[in-house]
């Protein structure tokens, strides 16, 4: 059960620690979420033209919004950091 609360406590907090640092970036360096959004584009952009039949990539293009996947690439950033600051505690190497 200690373990269950462990890793949706972390996913939780992984989730929460990337909307700050979005929010931050976006608050101390505007010009650089800017051009984080115009990556995000391009990598929709790049995800879309795979060469998918229509009746899959259809959803792909509804479903992939350029902020998800910069709120996702902070996310995994977050989750990183996380196991960084505890993997000495939990004993993972």
């Amino acid at each position: 059960m200690l373990r269950l609360f462990l890793s949706t406590g972390n996913i939780f907090l992984s989730l929460i620690l990337g909307a700050l640092m979005l929010a931050l970036v976006g608050y101390n360096s505007p010009e650089t979420l800017s051009e984080m959004l115009s990556w995000a584009r391009s990598l929709k952009g790049w995800i879309t033209s795979t060469g998918l039949e229509p009746k899959y990539n259809i959803w792909l293009e509804l479903l992939l919004e350029e902020r998800q996947l910069l709120f996702m690439f902070f996310t995994i950033i977050a989750r990183i950091l996380l196991f960084i600051v505890t993997a000495p505690f939990t004993g993972r190497r």
